[in-house]
């Protein structure tokens, strides 16, 4: 069995006060569930100005509450410009006796019944630290190693090293996804196991820098993990698109009043979505513009922590997490808005098309219209001209001589008018198609 004296579990936890679009009841209930985080009544001083880094409560900390006398700690609530940081701190409650690493189990029990279900979190690590027992020989990687098996069952141990404080310190991450998307957070967990009590109390002086570096940590990967939701639902909007695209092509084209009004619904569909597709890929290029902004931060946080470690610790592998960033993020995201942009040109030429396609099919109809307005109006004008001199002609007492073969001509003037003014409209409309061909 591996011990540890005083074992304690922190927990950095960040979660959003505002955001781009973010109502004044939604920022509301944001501050409401954070400070649900907290004891009862506990009042913080959080006035609306624009600040890196601002301590909420006077006193800076805030006793943890538990009910089981054996644990103590704290909880610690900052402001980082647009983000809530709540470091909570539990332990057990002696620093003399070691204690067995499957304790941190009890600890994260206790810390995780605290936590507001309504809390939309941006990041958070979990940080579990203490010191060997006096002339200990046990290895601090096997302690780090059943530290980590406590909290987490069945994880794969693949950590980053390095020294701290004359410490070892061990780093590891994954992906944490949940079905909520607004909680879908990376699993990030850091070991520290110190020499004896004077580095484990000087390293408490580090939570502090530790707070702002994991900040801008959480930022980066929460911005990342937002890019991924933002391109999934890009690509969705052009899938909707091009089934639409599809369904145009498939039109009933016998059937020229119905084409037309189902195209123009077609383009309404196209243009909302379109709308939609226009807004995620503005929302694409913010998201990798905050991963720039809290890069260059997270690097300028990381060389002041090391310079207050001094020279002699080993904290090379909190580097990597700028490599992925640098190597991996920005440029997946930069090639992501590219292919998109593209997505949009040819999403802007299908509506050309549609649009074009029903200026055609309404210039069609409406010609078919004036054939129609044309035709009818010579066989009306040649009926009307030709009933009366009909009657007239008949009406002479010479013509019945002439037309004895055509009896009915003189007794029906106007059907044979109305024959004459439809072979007239015929030849019309025959005329008309020539010239247009």
């Amino acid at each position: 069995m591996t011990d540890l004296t005083y074992p304690t579990l922190d927990l950095f936890v960040y979660a959003l006060k505002t955001s781009l679009n973010t109502t004044d009841t939604q920022t509301k209930n944001y501050k409401a569930a954070f400070l649900a985080q907290l004891p009862p009544n506990t009042q913080i001083s959080d006035p609306d100005i624009e600040i890196e880094y601002l301590e909420l409560i006077p006193d800076k900390v805030v006793d943890f509450i538990s009910h089981n006398k054996t644990l103590q700690g704290y909880y610690y609530p900052v402001r980082l410009n647009d983000t809530y940081g709540l470091q909570i701190d539990c332990s057990i409650n002696n620093q003399t006796e070691p204690q067995a690493t499957k304790n941190f189990a009890i600890l994260k029990d206790e810390i995780e019944q605290k936590i507001n279900k309504e809390l939309v979190i941006i990041g958070k690590t979990w940080m579990l630290s203490g010191w060997l027992p006096e002339n200990s020989s046990q290895n601090p990687e096997d302690i780090a190693k059943d530290c980590y098996d406590a909290l987490f069952k069945d994880a794969l141990w693949q950590p980053e090293r390095g020294n701290f404080l004359g410490g070892k310190i061990f780093e590891l991450w994954r992906s944490e996804n949940t079905n909520n998307h607004l909680n879908n957070t990376e699993h990030h967990v850091i070991i520290a196991i110190y020499p004896h009590r004077e580095s484990a109390e000087k390293a408490a002086e580090f939570y502090k820098h530790w707070m702002g570096l994991l900040f801008y940590r959480s930022k980066i990967t929460w911005a990342y993990w937002q890019s991924r939701v933002v391109k999934e639902s890009l690509l969705n909007h052009y899938k909707r698109i091009e089934e639409n695209r599809r369904v145009s092509d498939q039109i009933n084209y016998q059937i020229e009043k119905q084409k037309v009004t189902t195209s123009n619904q077609i383009l309404n569909k196209i243009d909302n979505i379109l709308q939609q597709y226009t807004i995620d890929l503005l929302n694409l290029s913010f998201q990798k513009q905050i991963i720039d902004i809290n890069l260059s931060n997270y690097q300028i946080r990381l060389t002041l922590f090391k310079q207050k470690a001094d020279e002699n610790n080993q904290l090379d592998f909190l580097d990597k997490f700028s490599d992925i960033a640098t190597k991996k993020y920005l440029p997946q995201i930069g090639k992501d808005i590219e292919n998109m942009q593209l997505g949009l040109q040819l999403l802007e030429n299908t509506i050309n098309v549609t649009r074009s396609r029903i200026e055609v099919e309404k210039a069609e109809r409406d010609r078919n219209f004036q054939e129609l307005v044309a035709v009818a109006g010579s066989v009306i004008a040649t009926a009307s001209l030709l009933q009366s001199p009909a009657k007239d002609f008949c009406s002479k007492e010479s013509m019945k001589d002439i037309f004895p073969k055509i009896p009915y001509f003189c007794d029906y003037p106007f059907s044979f008018s109305l024959a004459i003014a439809l072979i007239t409209g015929f030849t019309v409309w025959w005329l008309r198609k020539l010239w247009r061909s």
